[in-house]
């Protein structure tokens, strides 16, 4: 990435490169097409926003995109956390600037602690202490670095056997097949949520 800088054309230059990110996830997300672009996009928001946040006036811009990225991200908890840490640094200079706590900060600074925590509870084999706000059961491997490093290489392998199969109705079962079967060639042994949750119907 080049040398940020810091005049007002250059500011608003990166403002809208993260914007163009955050639509491009969005239609990804919503076309159910390869979201391992996302994942790059990611990254460069959180550089682009933390150098955005430093200034005052850029503070608004810098979370609506990392709120909006954030939305757009799954399957990568790591980069998760440090897209709402980024997230809350800003809410917290915000507050700062405006002399008045937030709501919507202690609900982040919540969510990043359950980041953390699960991702801790992760790495040292702990799946029963993993937290979920979620009504389904999801498999708790998703929470490792191991997964989450592999996910996007897999995701694309998936993909590239579906290219020919309609986005609809029983969709995602064509792909948690092709996902499964992509993460056992990389040694993970990944459950779709139709396995984790019997009885429950998914279209």
């Amino acid at each position: 990435m080049e040398t940020l800088q810091s005049t007002p054309e250059a500011l608003e230059k990166y403002a809208r490169i993260c914007y163009e990110y955050c639509e491009k996830a969005q239609k990804i997300l919503q076309e159910q097409d390869d979201p391992g672009p996302i994942t790059g996009w990611a990254r460069e928001v959180i550089v682009y926003a933390k150098h955005l946040g430093q200034f005052e006036h850029m503070l608004g811009a810098a979370y609506v995109v990392t709120r909006d990225m954030a939305e757009c991200l799954f399957d990568h908890p790591r980069l998760l956390l440090e897209l709402k840490e980024t997230e809350l640094e800003i809410l917290e200079y915000i507050e700062a600037v405006e002399h008045h706590d937030l709501e919507i900060t202690d609900d982040l600074r919540a969510e990043v602690n359950t980041l953390r925590h699960n991702i801790q509870a992760a790495d040292e084999g702990r799946w029963e202490a993993i937290i979920t706000n979620s009504h389904l059961n999801h498999d708790p491997v998703e929470w490792t670095k191991e997964y989450e490093e592999v996910i996007d290489e897999a995701d694309h392998e998936a993909y590239s056997h579906l290219t020919d199969v309609p986005r609809g109705m029983g969709f995602c079962f064509a792909y948690w097949a092709e996902k499964s079967k992509a993460l056992a060639r990389r040694g993970i042994d990944w459950s779709s949520p139709s396995r984790m949750n019997p009885g429950v119907l998914f279209d």
